[in-house]
């Protein structure tokens, strides 16, 4: 492992313009997909079942005929035992792979309906293009089902498929504005 890395993996180094360790950004998120206006408040979970029209919850959204889910892309950091660099994305899905997935939310039981097809909704650094397909696969006890590329031509399979380079996380890390130097530098 980068020496460097496993100094920003075991210490607790602050992040000046947030204020989060650096073990903290390793898991980042997007509060909604990127089609989604920023005037859209985001409700409650029961919304999606109770409200008609356009709606965003914590991890559901509907924008017309267009469904949803939110999901975790898990990118691994290379030599790093394991470790993923987490983002907490948005897929859109087709309306019955959104239906089942609500039917079966509040049982805990999304795992039961396997994989299925969907798009990255929203755009990623280190990564240009249109959205990759991809597949969402549900995990257990309702926790955010994981995405993973399938479309192998686009720069994302590759990143998920070989790993991070510990370069390209602190990219990540400044495409989301934190601060590199109060992470990588003593004060």
């Amino acid at each position: 492992m980068d020496p460097h890395f496993a100094r920003l993996l075991s210490s607790q180094r602050i992040c000046k313009c947030c204020g989060a360790t650096f073990a903290q950004l390793l898991s980042l998120s997007c509060d909604r997909p990127d089609i989604c206006s920023e005037d859209l408040v985001v409700q409650d979970n029961s919304a999606i079942l109770t409200e008609r029209g356009d709606v965003l919850t914590e991890d559901f959204c509907r924008l017309g005929d267009l469904h949803f889910l939110r999901v975790v892309l898990g990118l691994p950091i290379q030599g790093a035992g394991g470790v993923e660099f987490i983002l907490g994305t948005w897929a859109s899905v087709a309306p019955e792979v959104f239906d089942e997935y609500l039917s079966l939310f509040d049982v805990r039981e999304t795992e039961a309906m396997g994989p299925k097809p969907a798009w990255l909704a929203n755009a990623l650094p280190l990564s240009d293009g249109a959205p990759p397909a991809g597949r969402i696969r549900p995990r257990a006890d309702g926790q955010y089902p994981d995405l993973d590329i399938v479309e192998t031509a686009h720069p994302l399979y590759e990143l998920q498929s070989r790993g991070l380079e510990f370069e390209e996380v602190l990219e990540m890390l400044y495409a989301y504005g934190h601060d590199l130097p109060s992470l990588l530098y003593d004060a």
